[in-house]
């Protein structure tokens, strides 16, 4: 069955929930059982943008705009925008999970952009950011799903941000392991970790690319600036835009357009130690197995340096 995506009242957002015997955190969210899942396979390319909900002309089909990047007296929710914020019609969280439709064309990478438009694209995710903190997030975390088999739920390229009113465990895990490395060695351990990369690194300048030792899947790569940063409302949206787009490319070229996940994790919005914001990228190209799962520990069967090698080969010029 189709969802309607015109309905007045979209669903109530899911709850947050803690197991008490490992201390994992869960989102219990029944009403995302009626998201969309495409825009219909066999359609053509024409009829797929009629009734995909975040191209020009369908503004009707998702919630009122946040935000949106449009030529001055443009309507709000009306075709001319070139970046557009939309809550999300099935969240995760009320109120705390946004969609940001990136390119008003509907097959349109974030790669695909030039450097000016990404550019205002990653300036809207800082203000969006600094919106869920300036709404009492304590956390806030930007995700991009791509590709069939990623988790997106719409063909239409776009990124995701979901605030929480807690740290999640994988950053409160970076939290700390940012404090031990300070009280014992001094510094930054992501400083640290740019420097030791050696044959695991794949870009320099003002921007670092590398593949950690300790990889969680198959050619992960992680991207941060080279300067000591804690939060991403600081960065360059012009500097980072290039990076970006260079490492998206190569991660995508070696991968064969393998799905690729990709988050940003940027300081709680009440950091009280140290932390560098960073990217990290998972190409999915194995499937999470028992042990994975059953034991938070990762497997990987291509060698990081190796992946990094194909990496640079693949990184266009600047």
């Amino acid at each position: 069955m189709t969802p309607d995506l015109t309905q007045d009242t979209p669903p109530a957002g899911g709850e947050l929930r803690r197991n008490p015997v490992n201390g994992k955190l869960a989102i219990v969210a029944p009403a995302r059982a009626a998201r969309p899942s495409g825009e219909g396979e066999a359609a053509g390319p024409a009829e797929r943008e009629r009734r995909c909900p975040f191209c020009p002309g369908n503004e009707r089909l998702t919630p009122p705009e946040l935000e949106a990047l449009r030529p001055p007296g443009g309507a709000p929710d009306s075709p001319g925008w070139r970046v557009r914020v939309v809550p999300n019609k099935y969240p995760a969280l009320a109120g705390a999970h946004e969609v940001i439709v990136h390119a008003p064309e509907h097959g349109a990478e974030l790669e695909d952009l030039d450097d000016a438009r990404l550019a205002e694209v990653i300036s809207i995710w800082q203000r969006r950011i600094d919106a869920q903190f300036r709404g009492g997030a304590a956390a806030a975390t930007l995700i991009a799903n791509v590709g069939a088999g990623s988790g997106a739920s719409l063909e239409h390229p776009h990124e995701q941000l979901v605030a929480t009113p807690v740290v999640p465990p994988l950053l409160l895990d970076e939290l700390l392991e940012f404090e031990r490395h300070r009280n014992r060695f001094g510094g930054c351990v992501l400083c640290a970790e740019m420097e030791s990369a050696g044959d695991r690194l794949v870009l320099a300048g003002g921007f670092t690319a590398w593949v950690p030792a300790a990889s969680r899947f198959n050619g992960e790569l992680w991207l941060a600036p080279a300067a000591h940063e804690a939060d991403v409302r600081t960065a360059d949206p012009g500097a980072l835009a290039v990076a970006l787009r260079r490492t998206l490319v190569a991660v995508k070229a070696v991968n064969a357009g393998a799905p690729l996940n990709f988050w940003l994790h940027t300081a709680p919005a009440d950091l009280r130690g140290p932390f560098h914001w960073h990217i990290e990228m998972a190409p999915r190209t194995a499937a999470l197995a028992g042990f994975e799962l059953g034991s938070d520990v990762g497997i990987v069967s291509v060698d990081p340096a190796a992946a990094a090698a194909g990496y640079r080969e693949s990184l266009p010029g600047s």
